[in-house]
């Protein structure tokens, strides 16, 4: 996996069973450990399979605009809507698991994101 930069938009190079497919960052709604590899959700509601295991893309999708909120998940930002007691509403209401060790670091995370947008 690979990442490029095409006029300021991040992609991701992924090998999937079918071949290797281009991902812009904007597309992932979030990325779920499943079996011995990840879910990759897309924003049009596509899943893509993959073989890398979610700290595979750890190393790829950065603070703040991606957070691992769970052993089994890591989220777009963009697309974080409200906290609700132990769980994360993304946009479309999709609800995602927050551990409870890390509810602090999505709350700074969220601060740093807010700087990085908005100055």
């Amino acid at each position: 996996m690979e990442i490029h930069n095409a006029h300021e938009a991040q992609v991701l190079e992924i090998k999937t069973a079918k071949g290797i497919k281009y991902i812009s960052y904007n597309k992932v709604i979030f990325i779920k450990a499943e079996n011995r590899g990840t879910i990759i959700v897309l924003n049009n509601s596509e899943r893509i399979f993959t073989k890398y295991p979610i700290k595979w893309y750890e190393r790829f999708l950065l603070n703040p605009y991606f957070f691992r909120c769970h052993n089994s998940y890591i989220i777009n930002c963009k697309y974080f809507d409200c906290l609700c007691s132990s769980d994360i509403v993304l946009k479309g209401n999709i609800r995602i698991p927050l551990s409870r060790n890390r509810k602090v670091s999505l709350k700074e995370n969220q601060i740093l994101l807010e700087q990085e947008l908005y100055g």
